[in-house]
């Protein structure tokens, strides 16, 4: 792909689609059908059910409601309109989005251009995604290029035994010791250092200016399942420089829990040999695609994380772990397995010899031997039996109490019951103890949470079927009862915060507009976003929805009054001096839960 400069793109005419387009696609954008093209839907009463494309589920809990155009995933907790769908499942912005929509609906949209802002409009504005990704390609060509002329760097990089073409298809760099290298490089090519301080690059100093992040470090680029640059790694090249790696901070474009470096060159090869090897460290992994080996990724120097299996299981089913053969190797690989267990993928661990990690063991010996030792790796639930059979004293009563202690947590995250009964039996036999007795210590009452997805929220199932959230979901879909609802009940009269600023927003909406078409839109909290979106896709029952709202408004009445009087009381017994005023408030509030009954 070509580098497009900075440069080019702040001189273009920039465009602002106007909100009429944006409504215009939305009334004619058919959720279901678009949704439809990357989810199995099946129909459910009003709404429409599937396997949540966003995390890995084998009960159905995403939910499309055509009516109002919005889905949500009870089990991860995503959820939206048309609009944030295709920009979380194509991972574009709104504006990409627009358009996708915007061609497939047949809505022309119009824009509205403007002169190019000065420089200072430039350096004090929030760098789009697009442009974060072109100063991205800027810097990652600034410390290829640096790499070329520095002999220090080519010499480390031949030390590690890896050859120029694998340097260039890794885009493999060098930071110059200087305080300003990339800053003036990035400068000389029209990109304010206000953008290189939001993209990580550069670090503002205090009294004014910046200076460069990585300075005298062999660089790595980070990439994106599409292989595009989001973010670096620097190694320091002296050896008692710390930190020893210095990675790029989280920003619009890089989330370090959620990127497997070199996921981008290793998805086809996964998918070819139906696995995938995990490794710990950068120069692990490309040592293995050099040698051949291409369906590994690595951690990028981060915990194994719930997010990096849902990107492994769209692609393989089957993970093998390999990690150094040092006691920190081994920990690490036990943290991952109970990362994984709730998945849905086959596990195991390849053990190198000690002191060996998979660089030095292919450089030593070669694709061959290290793949016949991938062939022979550990299943993860034995290797987690012997690790904590290893370490405790399991010929005593105490020691094997210990064991089992520590394996109840892995046990209850199984979810698959051929292995979970595969595990009973090897460590009932590693213990001597009856496999029933162990199954009874290691499942006790908790099938639910055996059972349920990896990141699922019960906290929005408990809201939705709570009065709260019963009143807010009628109004959701019936907007014609707001103004009768808000006679009887004010914001302050619903006992939480979280449905009180719910229905604000819904009244604020509806009192400006008439309607509640993109409410969440002028939401910016995702947790307000999120239970918005879980009430508005399952809808309220059309019949008697009059009737139901009253009775929610009786209840949340009673409801708001007891704890008015639990209130009072309170204040009673600790201000005996205000004893007049508050019997008073007691009358009042009494009289009035009495004339609700």
């Amino acid at each position: 792909m070509s580098l497009l400069h900075f440069s080019q793109k702040v001189t273009q005419m920039s465009q602002r689609f106007d909100d009429s387009a944006k409504e215009e696609v939305r009334s004619r954008a058919d959720i279901v059908s678009i949704v439809g093209r990357y989810v199995n839907l099946k129909q459910a009463g009003q709404t429409f059910k599937g396997l949540c494309p966003f995390h890995k589920e084998k009960t159905p809990s995403f939910n499309v409601n055509p009516v109002h155009g919005f889905y949500h995933c009870f089990g991860c907790g995503k959820g939206g309109d048309v609009f944030s769908f295709i920009q979380e499942i194509e991972n574009v912005e709104f504006r990409e989005a627009l358009k996708i929509l915007a061609q497939e609906t047949g809505v022309t949209l119009k824009s509205e251009s403007r002169e190019k802002p000065d420089s200072s409009s430039v350096a004090g504005s929030a760098p789009s995604k697009t442009e974060l990704l072109e100063i991205h390609e800027l810097a990652a060509r600034f410390f290829y290029d640096s790499m070329r002329s520095s002999p220090q760097a080519v010499d480390y990089f031949k030390s590690r035994g890896l050859d120029a073409q694998t340097v260039k298809d890794f885009g493999l760099g060098f930071a110059p010791d200087g305080w300003s290298g990339l800053c003036d490089y990035l400068q000389q090519n029209n990109v304010p250092i206000s953008c290189a301080v939001e993209c990580g690059l550069a670090v503002k100093k205090e009294n004014g200016g910046a200076y460069d992040r990585f300075r005298n470090r062999i660089i790595f680029p980070l990439f994106d399942i599409t292989g595009k640059v989001i973010a670096f790694a620097g190694r320091g090249m002296s050896p008692d420089v710390q930190p020893k790696y210095l990675n790029s901070p989280e920003t619009t474009l890089y989330r370090k829990n959620s990127l497997l470096y070199g996921i981008h060159k290793a998805r086809q090869s996964i998918r070819e040999t139906g696995y995938v090897l995990i490794v710990e460290g950068y120069m692990d992994y490309l040592s293995l695609y050099q040698a051949g080996i291409c369906n590994v990724v690595a951690t990028s120097g981060t915990a194994f994380t719930t997010q990096h299996a849902y990107l492994l299981n769209r692609f393989s089913k089957k993970a093998v772990l390999v990690f150094d053969g040092d006691s920190a190797g081994v920990n690490a690989a036990e943290k991952a397995v109970m990362v994984l267990a709730s998945g849905s993928l086959d596990v195991s661990i390849l053990n190198l010899p000690a002191q060996e990690d998979p660089d030095s063991y292919v450089r030593k010996n070669g694709a061959d031997p290290f793949l016949n030792l991938v062939k022979n790796s550990q299943q993860a639930f034995s290797f987690i039996i012997n690790k904590a059979t290893s370490e405790n004293d399991i010929s005593s009563a105490f020691g094997k109490k210990q064991v089992v202690e520590r394996l109840t947590p892995y046990m209850r995250l199984l979810t698959d019951p051929l292995i979970k009964e595969e595990f009973a039996r090897e460590l009932s036999e590693k213990l001597r103890i009856d496999t029933r007795h162990l199954k009874k210590i290691l499942s006790p009452n908790s099938s639910e949470t055996i059972n349920r997805p990896v990141g699922e929220s019960r906290g929005s199932e408990a809201f939705s079927n709570s009065l709260e959230g019963n009143f807010l979901r009628i109004l959701l879909t019936s907007p014609d009862l707001i103004n009768q609802a808000k006679q009887y009940v004010a914001p302050q009269t619903l006992t939480n915060k979280l449905s009180e600023n719910i229905y604000s927003i819904i009244l604020d909406k509806y009192s400006r507009t008439g309607d509640l078409k993109g409410l969440t839109d002028q939401v910016t909290d995702p947790e307000l976003r999120r239970m918005i979106s879980t009430l508005i896709v399952k809808p309220a029952l059309a019949d008697h929805i009059h009737d139901d709202m009253v009775q929610k408004i009786v209840f949340l009445r009673k409801k708001y009054l007891r704890s008015k009087i639990g209130e009072t009381k309170e204040l009673l017994r600790n201000n005996p001096q205000g004893k007049a005023q508050y019997l008073e408030q007691l009358k009042d509030l009494s009289m009035q839960l009495k004339e609700l009954d």
